[in-house]
C-alpha cells in the first residue's frame, strides 16, 4: 500500500506535468508508469530476466513524445525514443532504488544493500564525459549533460550494477544467463532462416543476417548487429552448460552453442571472426595448454573443417563492398584523429562525433550521411579526449585486476570453467566494439556485468567454505 500510493501520487503528478506540457495520452502515459513501477517492485526478479532477454531486441522500441516544452525539443528532438528492454531497467531501477530505502535503510536487510563495483573508475570516465562540456570547440552543454546520464550512467547502473546486486545465489544467475542464452538461441534461428532467403544473398554468396520479427527489426537490418549479439551469447551458453545439474540439458546446451557459432561465422562479419580467434587463443593458452598435444589432431580436423569458409571469407574481404567498407571506416578514423588533435584534453564534447561528421563536407560527398565513428576508442578520443581515454583505461584495469582475481579464487571446477567463459565472453564484447557502433548499450556492457556477477557469488562461496566451522 506505501508503493501503490506513492506510485498514485507519481501518476497523478505526472499526468498533471504531462497535460501541461501539451503531451498526448498523458494520463495513459502516467498510468502505465504507475502499471510498470508496481509489477517492477512486485516482481523485481522476473521483471530482471525479462529485461535480460529483451536487451538484444533494441529494434523493439517505444517513442515518448515531449510535448511542446523547449528543453524537449532541444534535448531529444521532440520525442524520447527507447528500446522496451531500457524502458523496463528504468521501472526497475526505480523499484531498486525503493526496496534499498525500504529493506536496507529502514530494516537493515542486507541482501538489499547496495554493491558498486567498478565505482571509482567509472566515475573518473562519466566525469570526463561531463567535463567534456568545457570543449574550446563549443559543444551544447545540455546535449553533453545528456549524452553523459544517457547512455555512459545509464550504462553503469542498468548494465553493471543492476546484475551484481540481482544475482547473488547460484540458481538466479542461472536463470538469468538462461534469459540471454535462449535470446542468443532465437537470433541464431532467425540468422539461419535468412539464408533460405534471396534477400540473404550479397554481392558473392549469402550471408546469415537478421530477419524481422513480426514485421519488426528487432534485431536490427545488418548482418553485423547479428554477429556481435553471437559473439556474446556463445560464451554465455557455453558458461551455462557447466552451471547445469543434468546431463540432457548441458548437452542441449552444448549444441546450441555450436549452433549460434556456425551462424555467426556464416553472417561473414571480419569482426566476429577476428573476436572468435582471439576467444580461441585465449581459451587454448590459459585454460587447455597443458593439453594441446593430446588435442591436436581434433585442433587440425577443426581448421580444416574452417578451410572453404576461410576461403569464402577472403573472397568478400577482397570484394568491392568490403573495401568501401573498409574506406569509409578510414575516413571516420581520420576524422576521429582531426578532432583530438584539435582539442586533446576534452575533445569535441560527449555525443558530438556525428555532428562533426556532418560538418565534414567531403564525408558527404564520398560516403553520404554522417555515421557515428566505428570504434569505441576513436569515439573517446574524439569526444572526450585525453580525460575520457584515461578514464576507460582505469576501468579496463580494474576490470581485469577484478577477473583475475576473482578466476584465482576459484578451485578448478564447473564454477570456475564458467566464470573463464563468462570473462572470456566479456572480452569479445570488448574487442568487437573496437570495430563497431553499439558501445553504449547492453550488447558491451551486459558481459561485463555478468561476468562480475559470476565470480563474485562464486568466489564469495569458496571463502565461506574455508571459513573455520
Amino acid at each position: 500500500m506505501p508503493l501503490f500510493s506513492w506510485g498514485l501520487f507519481v501518476a497523478l503528478t505526472a499526468s498533471a506535468i504531462f497535460i501541461v506540457l501539451g503531451v498526448p495520452l498523458g494520463p495513459v502515459v502516467a498510468l502505465s508508469i504507475l502499471i510498470a513501477l508496481i509489477v517492477a517492485f512486485r516482481f523485481p526478479y522476473a521483471t530482471f530476466y525479462t529485461t535480460l532477454f529483451l536487451i538484444p531486441f533494441l529494434g523493439l522500441t517505444i517513442s515518448i513524445p515531449t510535448g511542446e516544452l523547449a528543453v524537449g525539443k532541444r534535448a531529444f528532438g521532440g520525442a524520447i525514443d527507447i528500446s522496451v528492454a531500457e524502458a523496463l531497467i528504468l521501472f526497475l531501477l526505480l523499484a531498486w532504488g525503493l526496496k534499498i530505502i525500504f529493506l536496507w535503510l529502514k530494516r537493515r536487510d542486507r541482501n538489499w544493500q547496495p554493491q558498486l563495483p567498478l565505482a571509482k573508475s567509472y566515475a573518473v570516465l562519466f566525469a570526463a564525459h561531463l567535463a567534456s562540456a568545457f570543449s574550446p570547440l563549443g559543444p551544447d552543454p545540455m546535449l553533453v549533460f545528456k549524452f553523459a546520464l544517457r547512455p555512459v550512467l545509464f550504462c553503469y547502473l542498468a548494465f553493471i550494477t543492476l546484475p551484481i546486486n540481482f544475482l547473488r545465489s547460484k540458481r538466479r544467475l542461472v536463470a538469468a544467463l538462461s534469459a540471454v542464452a535462449l535470446a542468443g538461441t532465437i537470433a541464431a534461428l532467425n540468422g539461419a532462416v535468412s539464408l533460405f532467403f534471396v534477400g540473404a544473398s550479397s554481392q558473392y554468396i549469402r550471408r546469415a543476417h537478421p530477419l524481422p520479427m513480426f514485421g519488426v527489426p528487432m534485431l536490427g537490418e545488418n548482418h553485423n548487429l547479428l554477429a556481435e549479439l553471437l559473439a556474446v551469447t556463445v560464451m554465455i551458453t557455453l558458461a551455462l552448460a557447466f552451471l547445469v545439474k543434468k546431463n540432457r540439458t548441458r548437452q542441449i546446451l552444448y549444441a546450441s552453442a555450436l549452433f549460434q557459432f556456425v551462424i555467426a561465422l556464416l553472417t561473414f562479419s571480419r569482426t566476429v571472426w577476428i573476436v572468435f580467434a582471439l576467444q580461441a587463443a585465449f581459451i587454448g593458452l590459459v585454460e587447455f595448454r597443458h593439453h594441446l598435444k593430446q588435442y591436436a589432431g581434433t585442433i587440425i580436423a577443426g581448421f580444416l573443417l574452417l578451410i572453404p569458409v576461410t576461403i569464402l571469407m577472403m573472397q568478400i574481404g577482397l570484394s568491392n563492398v568490403a573495401q568501401s567498407s573498409n574506406s569509409t571506416r578510414w575516413a571516420l578514423t581520420e576524422i576521429a584523429s582531426e578532432v583530438f588533435l584539435t582539442s586533446p584534453i576534452f575533445g569535441s564534447g560527449a555525443g558530438t562525433f556525428v555532428e562533426r561528421v556532418g560538418s565534414a563536407r567531403v564525408f558527404k560527398l564520398e560516403y553520404g550521411d554522417p555515421l557515428d565513428s566505428h570504434g569505441f576508442i576513436q569515439k573517446l578520443a574524439a569526444e572526450t579526449g585525453i580525460l575520457g581515454l584515461a578514464g576507460f583505461g582505469l576501468v579496463a584495469l580494474e576490470l581485469f585486476w577484478i577477473m583475475r582475481r576473482n578466476l584465482r579464487a576459484l578451485a578448478r571446477g564447473a564454477e570456475r570453467s564458467a566464470v573463464f567463459y563468462l570473462t572470456t565472453g566479456a572480452g569479445g564484447a570488448l574487442v568487437y566494439q573496437l570495430f563497431n557502433t553499439n558501445y553504449w548499450t547492453g550488447k558491451m556492457w551486459l558481459p561485463i556485468g555478468l561476468a562480475l556477477a559470476a565470480g563474485y557469488i562464486f568466489a564469495r562461496h569458496t571463502k565461506e567454505k574455508e571459513l573455520p566451522v
